[in-house]
C-alpha cells in the first residue's frame, strides 16, 4: 500500500533501511504491558476475597484480651459489642495482610532495581514473576501448610502464615516496575517513552479493574477463592518461561530488529530522518559500563530525587485505598455488599487506563513543543495530583454509592495523568542507573502504601470522623504529592547537574 501523501514516510537510517511502523520496540511493550496487568491482577485478587479469607480463616475471633476487655466492660453478653469487636477484629487482620506485601515490596525495591541494572531485566523478571506466582499459589494454601503444622490450626497461626505469604510475595513484586523501567529506557528514546510508560500504567489498570471481575469469575468456576489463587500461580509461571525464552534486553541482540529501529531508539535519528545525536537522548540508559556503582549519596541526598520520593510516597499512600478498603468502604458506609461492588471498584480504576494514556501522550507532546523538558513531566503531574486530592475530599458529601464512586473515578482519573509521567523520571534522571532510581522511587513510595491500610484502619476505628475523615486525609496526601512537582527537575541527571 502506497504511504499517505499527507503523512511522513518513516525516517531511514544511514544505512537506508527505513523504520518500520511496528517494530520490535512495540512487541516488547506488549510484553512488558502483559507484565503489569499481571503484576496488579495478583496483587489485588485479595482484596477482591478479603470477606472469604477473613471469614474462612476466622480472623474474626476474639482474642484473650479481646475476652478480657469485654469483661472489663462488663460487656461479655453484649451481642452486639461482641459483633462490633469481631469485625474490628477482622479489619486489623486484614490491614496487616495488605501491609506485610508492601513491607516486602519496600525492601526489594532498590535491590531489584540494582540486579535490573547489573544483570539485565530478562533474568531478574523471569526469576522475581515465578518468585511471586509461587507465593500467589500458596496464598491459596493457608489452610494446607496450617494442617501440616498443627491438626486444628487457630486463627492466629494461619493469620501468622498468611503474613508471611504475603510477605514473601511483595518481596517477588517489588522488582517488576524498576525493571520495566530499565527495559523501556533501553528500547523506548526519550520522545515516546512517557507514551510507553502512559501504555504500562493502563495495562496495570486494566489488570486491577479485571481483577475483582476474573477474581470472582474463578471463584464462581472453583467454588472457592483457594483454587483461583492457584489459578493465578500457575499463569505467571507460564508467562515468566515465555519471556524466558523470547525476550532480550538489548535491541542489538533481539532478532528482527532493524538497524534503522536501533539508530531511532539510541535518538541518533531524527524526526525528520535526518541521523544525528539526540542530545535528549545520548549518554542515557545505553551508556551501561559495566561496574559502574550508582552515586548512592546523591541517590540519599539530592533534593531532585528526594521530590520524587516524596511525589512517589504521597501518591501510592492514597492510591492504595482502591487496592485495600473501598469495598469495605461502600459497605460501611453505603451498604453495598462485597459481591456487588466489583463493577464500581472496578470504575475507578478503568478510568485510570484513560487517563494514563492521555497523561503520557500529553507528557511527549509538551517535551516536543516546549522548550522545557522539566515542565514537560511535571505540569501533568501537579495538576493531576492536586485535582486528585480535589475529587478525593469531595467524596465526603456523597449522598450514595454511585456518586461517591463519581467522585472517586474522577479522582483516580487525576492522579493517572501524572503516573506515566513519574514513572519516565528514572530513565530521563537516573540513566544507565534506572532501575535503582526506579526502585528507590517506588520503595519510598510503597513507604506510603504501608501506612495507607493501617491509618485507614485506625483513624476509622478510633477516630471521630470514621470514614469521612480517611478520605479528607487521603486528598490532604494527594495535594502534598502535586505541590512536590514543582520541586522535579526532569531536565537533570542523576550524575551530571547540567540542564538539557
Amino acid at each position: 500500500m502506497d504511504a499517505s501523501p499527507n503523512r511522513p514516510e518513516p525516517p531511514a537510517s544511514s544505512s537506508g533501511s527505513r523504520l518500520p511502523r511496528v517494530g520490535r520496540r512495540h512487541w516488547v511493550l506488549v510484553a512488558l504491558c502483559s507484565l503489569a496487568f499481571l503484576t496488579y491482577l495478583d496483587r489485588i485478587a485479595i482484596s477482591r476475597v478479603q470477606e472469604d479469607v477473613a471469614r474462612d480463616l476466622r480472623f474474626d475471633a476474639l482474642t484473650a484480651a479481646d475476652e478480657q476487655m469485654l469483661v472489663d466492660e462488663g460487656a461479655s453478653d453484649d451481642v452486639e459489642r461482641r459483633t462490633a469487636l469481631a469485625s474490628e477484629r477482622s479489619t486489623d487482620r486484614m490491614a496487616w495482610v495488605f501491609t506485610a506485601f508492601l513491607i516486602g515490596y519496600v525492601l526489594f525495591e532498590i535491590p531489584g532495581g540494582r540486579l535490573g541494572d547489573l544483570y539485565g531485566p530478562r533474568r531478574v523478571i523471569t526469576r522475581i514473576v515465578i518468585w511471586w506466582s509461587m507465593f500467589t499459589l500458596l496464598t491459596g494454601s493457608v489452610h494446607g501448610i496450617g494442617g501440616w503444622i498443627s491438626r486444628d490450626p487457630s486463627p492466629e497461626l494461619l493469620f501468622a502464615i498468611l503474613i508471611i505469604v504475603r510477605f514473601l510475595f511483595g518481596l517477588g513484586e517489588a522488582g517488576a516496575f524498576p525493571n520495566i523501567a530499565r527495559a523501556l529506557g533501553r528500547w523506548f528514546p526519550y520522545r515516546e517513552r512517557a507514551r510507553a510508560q502512559g501504555l504500562i500504567w493502563m495495562s496495570s489498570r486494566v489488570g486491577g479493574a479485571l481483577g475483582p471481575v476474573i477474581v470472582g469469575a474463578l471463584m464462581r468456576f472453583a467454588g472457592d477463592w483457594e483454587t483461583a489463587f492457584w489459578c493465578l500461580g500457575v499463569v505467571g509461571v507460564v508467562w515468566a518461561i515465555a519471556f524466558r525464552i523470547w525476550y532480550r534486553d538489548r535491541p542489538e541482540d533481539m532478532a528482527g530488529t532493524s538497524d534503522a529501529e536501533r539508530a531511532w531508539i539510541r535518538g541518533e535519528t531524527g524526526d525528520d530522518g535526518v541521523d544525528r545525536v539526540d542530545d535528549r537522548v545520548a549518554g542515557s540508559i545505553y551508556d551501561d559500563r559495566p561496574g559502574e556503582k550508582p552515586p548512592w549519596r546523591r541517590l540519599a541526598l539530592w533534593p531532585n530525587v528526594l521530590a520524587m520520593y516524596v511525589a512517589s510516597a504521597c501518591v501510592s499512600f492514597s492510591f492504595y485505598f482502591y487496592l485495600t478498603f473501598l469495598p469495605r468502604y461502600l459497605k460501611d458506609v453505603h451498604a453495598v455488599e462485597f459481591a456487588d461492588s466489583e463493577v464500581m471498584c472496578g470504575l475507578p480504576i478503568a478510568a485510570g487506563c484513560v487517563a494514563c494514556i492521555a497523561g503520557g501522550r500529553l507528557s511527549d507532546a509538551l517535551g516536543a513543543r516546549l522548550a522545557s523538558h522539566r515542565w514537560a513531566r511535571s505540569l501533568p503531574g501537579l495538576i493531576g495530583f492536586s485535582g486528585a486530592g480535589i475529587a478525593m475530599g469531595a467524596t465526603v458529601w456523597a449522598p450514595n454509592a454511585w456518586t461517591a464512586v463519581a467522585l472517586l473515578t474522577v479522582a483516580f482519573f487525576c492522579q493517572d495523568l501524572g503516573v506515566p509521567c513519574i514513572w519516565s523520571l528514572p530513565a530521563d534522571i537516573g540513566g544507565r542507573h534506572a532501575g535503582v532510581l526506579a526502585g528507590a522511587m517506588n520503595s519510598l513510595g510503597a513507604v506510603g502504601g504501608v501506612l495507607s491500610p493501617l491509618v485507614a484502619a485506625s483513624v476509622r476505628r478510633d477516630g471521630e470522623g470514621g470514614w469521612d475523615a480517611v478520605l479528607w486525609i487521603y486528598g490532604a496526601v494527594y495535594i502534598a504529592g502535586g505541590l512536590a512537582w514543582l520541586a522535579i527537575d526532569a531536565s537533570k541527571r542523576l550524575e551530571d547537574r547540567t540542564p538539557r
